[in-house]
């Protein structure tokens, strides 16, 4: 089991910019800080194959190729 934990990033303006598929056609501003909460991510082995992603929605896939959320895949 892998368990990563990394400051909580607050944008203040410009959110979404700095992702490449908004960058590359329109440029990009952005502005944020990580505050003293954080997000925790989880990696472990299922006994099934496939990927079981939970964030604000619950995803469970046979590939990678399958992953909706555009930031996790």
């Amino acid at each position: 089991m892998i368990i990563s934990r990394s400051p909580l990033r607050v944008s203040l303006g410009g959110g979404g910019t700095d992702l490449p598929s908004y960058y590359t056609s329109y440029g990009g501003f952005l502005i944020a800080g990580a505050i003293d909460k954080y997000v925790y991510v989880n990696i472990h082995s299922r006994f099934v194959d496939g990927f079981l992603l939970k964030y604000s929605q619950l995803e469970e896939t046979s590939s990678i190729d399958e992953i909706r959320h555009p930031i996790i895949r």
